[in-house]
This record gives structure tokens, C-alpha cells and sequence, in this order.
């Protein structure tokens, strides 16, 4: 199916113009007969078939086509069979969408000169600190262009509030546990993804403005947008009427209050999204004036560290037809919701998905809606980068040696062979493994489902760190955990005491089970290879994360291990 869209009216035809009656909860009446229209009837299908399919029992949904949002609509009710029809005004978590906001609010604090994106975060809180195995006084390097960026070298949870406790702590309590952690990696080092970092950010925000997180972005942001329904306030949202209920599988209730208020705890609704989802893909206007300055924007959406993460949004580079094409977006997932925020200022489109569940149907909501109105525009998808353009190279036999083994990364585990001169990853839980193509002594590549090309750069080892794969994909960078080869450890008789089953709650109910055992002279949790022990009981894993045997109970990624 063809249409002619030009550049300005690029998604109103598919809006087909706001009813004066309702669809559904919605504000779109789809109009008859073949066009843009059926592109939305057909979203609406898979809506409802990943609703059956994950058992989501609320979503809500907004596109936005230059500044206008041409379709609103709220499937399901908000809270089972008792609860009233979901609407474009009920509200919704979004989770680690939040971030995003985050990112607009620090960066609205630069503009009035309250903060430098660039000065140590020391400057606003003298008194915080934080644990490194590889640097002294590490939080004087730390800025909040890192914080934002994700590459400060932070852990994802905290010791007191975190996505596994059943209570919520204050966001004072919870951001000063944060000196009881350990980083990572160097600051500035490397991305890793990171709730600690924007829960810094957001706090600097509220310290510095004298007003808290919460009200400074209702303020500066909210306010002014028109989000009059949005919060990151607790006591305002837990005491909302027309509020969907969050669910999760195996849980028969979902705390509602998150401690992790800037990286995670924003409440809002289709409506006022559709606001936001403009703001952004207008390039921080809205309405004839410029929220955020352009030159903010931009710094925001500048991703001068590399990597797909810039200061609160991720980025996808495609093309259709002959056209590149950046998609931008962030989603957020936990605490019984999900949501998918997606702009692309070349066009002015704008989608959202919240939803009742963080189910992988949720995230793709959207996807063959946002494909096809691409399409329409500028032709089919098609690969950015084919892989017959690249001048691939042999490996040596020593750098294919030195690449196989064993990686962890963030929610992935993998491993890299060498079959016939050639290296090859498999991800596991993938029955066939990838080709891993080579350019450069530290240049690898494969080619992904659609055929795009995800390119990684290997950094090697050095005494406190394994080798690194560093992907384009920051999500799928790769730490290496073990391989053919090696020697053996120490093999230390008092880590017996360790070894056993242990088990990790999420609000109060056993959530994951794991061992901690003895291979070759090594200590493994969860299959992670314990690299480093800094001190007796204290240990780091290959992908530097903390293992802390010296309290009761020891805590991993500072989540406490039960013994079974």
C-alpha cells in the first residue's frame, strides 16, 4: 500500500482528523475504505493480541505528528475486571522512561545557570562519596554529563531502595546509601546502564533548586508542557483515581511506590506524553517557544562519548529507501509497568506505549506502525550498512585465541569461537551462532535479523579488568569471564565457606535462586567468574560487579544473598 505524504503533513493523513464522537476510549475515528487509516486499525490488532498473548491488562497510546497528536486511545481497564476503562488521561508509570525527563530537567537547571554539566558533582554535594577499587576520591571526577550519560562507572541498585524491596524508602535514604557502593569500572571508562547515576542527577536538581526533584520538574517542565496530570510526587499519585494497576507475573501485587524517583518514578498519561513526545521531536519547542534551548538540545541528543546512550535517550540509525533516519527513544520496564517513548525530529513523529505489564509484546507496540509511516515517506527499510561493503579481514590464529571464551554483559551471556579461520558469537539461549566478522586487529562486527551491522571494539585486559567488547548497542557490550587456556587459580581453602545456593528476593518472595561454587582455582556466582579480592571476603566478578562475603547477609550487585 502506497500514498503520497509529503514532508509537513507526513502523519496526518493517517490521523484521517479527530472525531467528534469517540472511538472506543479513543480520539480517533478511523475512516473507511483503504489509506493511512488502516495502519491504525492494524496497530489496534496487535494491541489486543499482545494484550491476550502477555495478559497486559492495560494500555494507552499516543502518536504525534508535528506537535498534534492525531491518535489517542486507552485499551482495557485499569485494574482487572473491577477497574474502570483505561482513557488518554489515566495514568501510568514509566519507569526508567523517566530518565529521559530526568535528563530535560538537569539540563533546564544549566540554562538557568543553576548547574554545569561539566564541574565534579562534589561542587553541589560536598559531602558524597563513593567506593573504587581504582582511583582515590573518585566522586571529584564524577560530572553530571557522566551521570546522564550513564559512564560515571555506577552499579544499577543501591542499597536501600532498590527494584527489590518490598518498602520505599525516603529518596534522601536512598541516594545517600549510594556512598556505600562500589563503582564499576573507572569513571568515565565505559557506558554501563545505571538507576544510581539519574537518581544522583535528579537529587543535585532538588538540592541546588532548594524546591526537591519532584517539584522542580513540575515546574520547569510539567508546567510549562501542559502535564498537568503528571507527577513524580508519591502522594499525588497514589491517591489518583483514574490510575492503572501495575502487575507482574508470579506477584499478586506490585508495590506501588518506587524509591528510585528521578531514574524511574514518573507517573503521567497517554495525553500528556503526546505533549512531551512533541516538545522533544521539535527540538525542545513547544507551542511558538523554546522550552529548552536548542543548543541543550542538542547537547542532550549530541552522543559525543560514542555509543547508542546520549544524555537520557538512546538512538536507532536506519534507512529507508536512500535516507538515513534516526529514531530516538528510551523505555522503562519494572514495578508492574512498561513504557516505549519514541521521536524522530526529521518528521515531527512522535509515538508512546505505556502498559500494565513489562511484557515484551508492550515493547513492540508501535514498531510496524512506525515502520510502515517510514516507509511511506522514504521508502522501504533497508540496511544501513551492508555487510559486502565492509573490507573484512582474517584473524591470526593469535587474536582468534586471544578473542574465544566466555562474556557476561547486562542480561546476556555469550561466547566466541574460532571454527576454520573464522570467529563466530552465539548468545545464549540462540541455537546458531553469529559470524564475527573482523576489520582491524580491534574492529569486529556482526549482522543482526534485519541485516543491519553492530560493530564492537575490543579493549584488552589490564590488572584490574578482563578484556572489554565495547558494541555500537551498548546494551550488548560484552565483558570477558573465562576461557581455553587459562591458568588456574588460587584455589584458597577459606572460600569454602562460601560456596553453596543462595537465593535473592524481590518484595518478599523468592525471585532467583543461584550458586556460588569453586572451577579451577576460581570462585563463579551465577556462572560469573570472581576475578578480583580486593580484601578478605570482598570480591569483584569479571563484569565488576560487587560480591561483599564480609556482612550477613553477603550482598551481590548490593542485593542480599539468602542461603538456601
Amino acid at each position: 500500500m502506497t500514498f503520497p505524504i509529503d514532508r509537513r503533513s507526513f502523519l496526518t493523513h493517517a490521523a484521517a482528523g479527530v472525531a467528534a464522537g469517540m472511538a472506543g476510549h479513543g480520539e480517533l475515528r478511523a475512516q473507511s475504505g483503504a489509506g493511512p487509516s488502516d495502519l491504525l486499525d492494524a496497530e489496534r490488532e496487535v494491541i489486543r493480541a499482545g494484550m491476550a498473548d502477555d495478559d497486559i491488562g492495560a494500555v494507552a497510546v499516543c502518536l504525534v505528528d508535528r506537535a498534534e497528536p492525531v491518535w489517542l486511545e486507552g485499551f482495557g481497564r485499569t485494574s482487572g475486571g473491577d477497574g474502570g476503562p483505561v482513557t488518554p488521561d489515566t495514568l501510568f508509570s514509566i519507569q526508567s522512561t523517566s530518565k529521559s525527563l530526568t535528563a530535560v530537567a538537569v539540563l533546564l537547571a544549566v540554562q538557568e545557570g543553576l548547574l554545569d554539566l561539566d564541574v565534579p558533582i562534589t561542587r553541589y554535594l560536598p559531602d558524597f562519596s563513593v567506593n573504587s577499587r581504582f582511583e582515590q576520591a573518585p566522586q571529584d571526577r564524577i560530572t553530571l554529563r557522566l551521570l546522564l550519560a550513564n559512564r560515571a562507572g555506577f552499579t544499577h541498585e543501591a542499597p536501600v531502595g532498590n527494584n527489590y524491596e518490598p518498602a520505599s524508602p525516603s529518596f534522601e535514604a536512598h541516594v545517600r546509601s549510594i556512598s556505600r557502593t562500589w563503582l564499576r569500572f573507572p569513571v568515565g571508562d565505559r557506558y554501563r546502564y545505571s538507576n544510581l547515576g539519574y537518581d544522583l542527577a535528579g537529587y543535585i536538581v532538588g538540592h541546588q533548586s532548594g524546591l526537591g526533584y519532584a517539584e522542580w520538574l513540575r515546574r520547569k517542565l510539567l508546567a510549562p508542557l501542559g502535564m498537568t496530570n503528571s507527577t513524580a510526587d508519591p502522594a499525588i499519585y497514589a491517591s489518583a483515581a483514574d490510575r492503572a494497576s501495575g502487575s507482574h507475573r508470579g506477584y499478586p501485587h506490585v508495590p506501588l511506590v518506587t524509591p528510585l524517583v528521578a531514574s524511574g518514578g514518573i507517573w503521567t498519561t497517554a495525553r500528556d506524553m503526546a505533549a512531551y513526545a512533541a516538545f522533544l521531536a521539535a527540538r525542545g519547542a513547544w507551542q511558538g517557544q523554546q522550552i529548552l534551548a536548542g543548543e541543550l538540545w542538542s547537547e542532550m541528543h549530541g552522543f559525543g562519548f560514542g555509543g547508542d546512550y546520549g544524555l537520557g535517550v538512546m538512538r536507532s540509525e536506519r534507512r529507508h529507501g536512500t535516507t538515513p533516519v534516526r529514531l530516538l527513544h528510551h523505555r522503562g520496564g519494572g514495578f508492574g509497568f512498561g513504557c516505549n517513548l519514541v521521536y524522530c525530529p526529521e518528521v515531527g513523529l512522535g509515538w508512546v506505549a505505556l502498559f500494565s505489564r513489562p511484557a515484551l509484546s508492550g515493547y513492540r507496540f508501535g514498531n510496524g506502525l512506525i515502520d510502515r509511516l517510514l516507509s511511506s515517506r522514504f521508502g522501504p527499510r533497508a540496511p544501513r550498512l551492508p555487510s559486502a561493503a565492509l573490507a573484512a579481514i582474517r584473524p591470526l590464529e593469535s587474536q582468534a585465541r586471544a578473542l574465544a571464551g566466555r562474556y557476561v554483559g547486562r542480561n546476556l551471556r555469550a561466547e566466541i569461537r574460532a571454527a576454520d579461520g573464522q570467529l563466530h558469537l552465539r548468545r545464549d539461549g540462540e541455537e546458531t551462532a553469529a559470524a564475527l566478522g573482523m576489520t582491524a586487529p580491534d574492529a569486529l562486527f556482526t549482522i543482526d535479523d534485519e541485516g543491519e551491522t553492530v560493530t564492537y571494539r575490543h579493549h584488552p585486559a589490564t590488572d584490574l579488568l578482563p578484556a572489554h567488547l565495547e558494541c555500537s548497542e551498548g546494551e550488548s557490550s560484552l565483558d570477558f569471564n573465562d576461557g581455553p587456556g587459562e591458568p588456574p587459580g588460587p584455589d584458597k581453602s577459606a572460600w569454602e565457606r562460601y560456596v553453596g545456593r543462595y537465593r535473592i528476593d524481590q518484595w518478599g518472595r523468592s525471585a532467583m535462586e543461584l550458586v556460588v561454587e569453586r572451577r579451577r582455582g576460581h570462585l563463579y556466582l551465577d556462572g560469573v567468574r570472581l576475578i578480583v579480592e580486593t580484601e578478605p571476603g570482598l570480591f569483584f566478578t569479571s563484569d565488576g560487579e560487587a560480591v561483599d562475603f564480609r556482612s550477613s547477609p553477603p550482598t551481590w550487585r548490593n542485593l542480599r544473598l539468602r542461603r538456601v
